[in-house]
């Protein structure tokens, strides 16, 4: 199908498309794989990583006749649109973004593609989501009705990644696989210009596109580049990204959330690098100010008023803190639990060892919750969920069970483990499912390993055996 718009294949993926209402059906994947289900804000449709009625558990989890309810803190989790009404901190920053994308589409010669980029835990995806999408919901884009929103994390296949998200677009199947393989080939395809035109051909033909623009967000850009081997679907994967983004029907936007530690790979496509230059955002770290708006606007509307000097507090010891952010959040999230119990909040901060050390605190009590086995096998599963870059950093990777269990044996241990570290009390692990019926597992943030002494101390005795890892 390597035919332009107006070919008779093109006019077939039509009349699939249009057979049925399904202008509403917007995606997400991550790793690749299909996952979610839709919701709508404002003028901007979306799904997300659960479903529905698993994102709304979450919301009332722990809910109980308790006078101040649930936590309105997020722990190391990031903020999504849903919680767009309770992510404070970031107004300017909101209102920054805002005006460079709605500027993107005053000319039809500008590239579409908005990069929003700094150093991991200064929330990037947060920013993006709660922040940025969750405000455009509430408002049009110049000439539009309204927007939809298809979210996606490269992993390991970008190319197959698109492929998937689009065709969940075009298909009410929750796992189109022929669809799927479809538009995998048209990705790969080069037209008679010798561009990378499928991302802009698929779209075209999307119900309403003229009014109803597509918005893709690849989030956690960096893995195209930390995990994809194939340097030619990189290739091939950011083209397809460009020449949408360019192309002057104005049908297609990309916003990519990346870690500043990866600039220097994208110049190796001097055109994609130019735009992080010309039209990026640097996400600049939170002032004290917007620290403050974070702690207690949340508070506040859940009914209760922190003490300014704890509120002061938290702020000395979360500024100069690398991924500070996360910290906060789960540090708040702990102080939120001691309230309930009838505690004070100076009381708490001191008994949980302030910013950093409930973290650290938490995963300790864990790790010694483990049975003897459990404490055996926790290194080496851990120790498979990181990763050592280019740059001698170490970063979390993704990880699927089987890969985790290296005998039948092992399983219930493997199990259990992970079951422990994903409760939701604490979420320091997140699972995912796949297509075939397995699941993925991957650290919550990389706050966990920079602040967990005992999982330093492993990946150290580790650090030669990851570092090849890495090279080959």
């Amino acid at each position: 199908m390597s035919e332009p718009p107006n070919s008779s294949a093109s006019n077939q993926i039509t009349q699939n498309i249009q057979g049925s209402d399904r202008n509403q059906i917007i995606a997400q994947v991550s790793g690749g794989q299909v996952i979610g289900s839709l919701t709508v804000y404002g003028n901007v449709t979306f799904t997300y990583a659960q479903s529905t009625e698993e994102i709304q558990a979450e919301a009332v989890q722990g809910e109980v006749a308790e006078p101040l309810g649930p936590s309105p803190y997020q722990g190391l989790n990031a903020f999504r649109e849903a919680d767009g009404n309770r992510f404070f901190g970031r107004k300017s920053e909101v209102a920054t973004l805002l005006k460079k994308f709605q500027h993107l589409y005053q000319s039809t010669d500008a590239v579409r593609l908005l990069p929003i980029y700094g150093p991991s835990g200064s929330g990037k995806s947060s920013l993006a989501r709660a922040g940025f999408l969750y405000h455009l919901s509430q408002r049009s884009l110049p000439e539009r009705e309204r927007a939809r929103v298809a979210m996606l994390v490269p992993g390991t296949q970008p190319l197959s990644a698109l492929a998937t998200i689009l065709a969940r677009i075009t298909d009410d199947d929750q796992t189109p696989a022929q669809k799927t393989r479809e538009f995998a080939e048209e990705l790969r395809l080069l037209n008679k210009n010798k561009e990378f035109d499928g991302l802009q051909r698929i779209a075209s033909v999307l119900p309403d596109i003229q009014t109803r623009p597509l918005i893709v967000l690849v989030d956690q850009f960096e893995e195209v580049y930390s995990l994809c081997d194939d340097i030619e679907e990189r290739r091939q994967f950011i083209a397809n990204l460009l020449y949408a983004a360019q192309d002057r029907t104005q049908y297609v936007s990309v916003i990519i959330t990346c870690r500043s530690d990866f600039l220097g790979a994208t110049q190796q496509y001097p055109e994609f690098n130019k735009l992080f230059s010309t039209q990026g955002f640097l996400v600049p770290i939170m002032q004290p100010e917007g620290l403050a708006a974070a702690i207690t606007e949340p508070a506040a509307q859940a009914g209760y008023d922190f003490a300014s000097e704890t509120v002061q507090l938290l702020i000395e010891q979360t500024r100069g803190q690398q991924g500070a952010l996360p910290l906060l959040q789960f540090t708040l999230q702990r102080i939120w639990e001691g309230l309930k119990q009838g505690e004070t909040s100076s009381v708490i901060l001191e008994r949980i060892g302030g910013v950093g050390g409930a973290l650290a605190d938490e995963a300790k009590q864990v790790y010694e919750s483990l049975n003897e086995e459990e404490k055996k096998l926790a290194p080496r599963i851990f120790v498979a969920l990181v990763q050592i870059d280019d740059a001698n950093v170490v970063t979390r990777r993704r990880a699927s069970k089987s890969e985790l269990i290296t005998s039948d044996g092992d399983r219930p241990i493997v199990e259990s483990i992970i079951e422990k570290f994903a409760h939701p009390s604490v979420r320091f692990l997140v699972t995912y499912a796949t297509e075939d019926g397995g699941d993925m597992i991957e650290v919550t943030h990389e706050a966990l390993i920079r602040n967990w002494t005992q999982l330093q101390e492993w990946i150290a005795e580790c650090r030669e055996a990851l570092r090849q890892k890495t090279q080959d």
